[in-house]
């Protein structure tokens, strides 16, 4: 049997609780940067790079710019199949999304995506400064092995974001 490439980096399915919602019962807008979240560290952590390990460490990937659509109502006891996409691939940064739709419709209801920067640490404490750095060979294999989406907007080109250097 034959598989086809992969259609996104990660998914999970997710009930909508009272947590994630705001006094008017929609879905309040940071829940979707906290779901991305979720699913980007479980994808690193998936790939043999978890996120705790990279902090310990002497490199990881800030984001520097992120933005969310919210197409349709999210609301609570909506069951949701949510997906991490890359969106970009650069030379020292990338972008991914998180997109999600009901379960019992199909009817897209988030696209949240963020940039990062492949950094590199160098000091302590407070005086601890970041420098980009090209993105390591696992990482953009990674990002590869899936099909890019168009990110949501607006998200700023990643010449704006990394000085010139996509």
């Amino acid at each position: 049997m034959t598989t086809g490439p992969r259609l996104h980096l990660f998914s999970a399915r997710r009930r909508v609780t009272m947590g994630d919602v705001d006094a008017a019962g929609i879905l309040y807008f940071p829940a979707a940067y906290r779901w991305q979240e979720e699913l980007f560290t479980g994808w690193l952590k998936d790939t043999g790079h978890a996120i705790s390990e990279m902090l310990e460490g002497d490199a990881a990937c800030p984001c520097v710019a992120s933005a969310a659509t919210y197409p349709a109502p999210i609301s609570v006891d909506d069951e949701l199949w949510l997906s991490l996409h890359p969106t970009r691939i650069g030379t020292t940064s990338f972008g991914i999304a998180a997109t999600a739709r009901r379960i019992d419709d199909g009817t897209p209801v988030l696209h949240v995506g963020s940039w990062h920067v492949w950094s590199t640490f160098a000091g302590t404490g407070r005086s601890r400064s970041l420098t980009s750095a090209p993105l390591p060979e696992w990482l953009r294999n990674a990002l590869e092995s899936t099909p890019t989406i168009d990110p949501p907007g607006p998200v700023l080109p990643a010449a704006a974001i990394s000085g010139g250097r996509p």
